[in-house]
């Protein structure tokens, strides 16, 4: 049996149906989610770099903060997600710094479906046939 692999993702949403509907989908395709309900919450947990976080997943706009500066606290992390994504209602992907398009940030407009939001993140690369180096060391913990 195969098993594909987990990736690790950051979901960050203000609004606590959005948050778990998004994050009960995606933990139910296999992918390892830390949910975050606020922009401070998301912020420790973007500080600590022992805390991999292959893909970041954000609202545009929270009561404490904003998606766009949660994008580009990920751009400074030592070990960067390798997907970024902004969900909103209030945002176009020309209203991105040119750094954050840079990073190929997608803006997914709500509403979405969860099916499209998953497409958005891209294949699961297969497991490799002989471990591999990984692409960022975390800090030791």
């Amino acid at each position: 049996m195969t098993t594909k692999p987990s990736r690790h993702l950051l979901v960050v949403d203000d609004e606590p149906e959005i948050l778990s509907e998004v994050v009960a989908y995606l933990r139910r395709r296999g992918e390892t989610v830390i949910a975050a309900s606020s922009f401070t919450e998301a912020m420790q947990v973007l500080s600590d770099d022992t805390v991999p976080i292959d893909i970041l997943i954000t609202d545009g706009r929270m009561p404490d903060g904003s998606g766009i500066d949660l994008l580009q606290a990920a751009l400074g992390r030592p070990c960067r997600p390798q997907s970024l994504i902004m969900m909103t209602g209030h945002f176009e992907e020309s209203d991105l710094t040119p750094e954050l398009q840079e990073a190929s940030v997608v803006v997914v407009n709500k509403p979405f479906s969860l099916g499209a939001l998953y497409r958005q993140l891209g294949p699961v690369a297969a497991a490799p046939a002989a471990p591999a180096a990984p692409p960022c060391e975390l800090a030791a913990a």
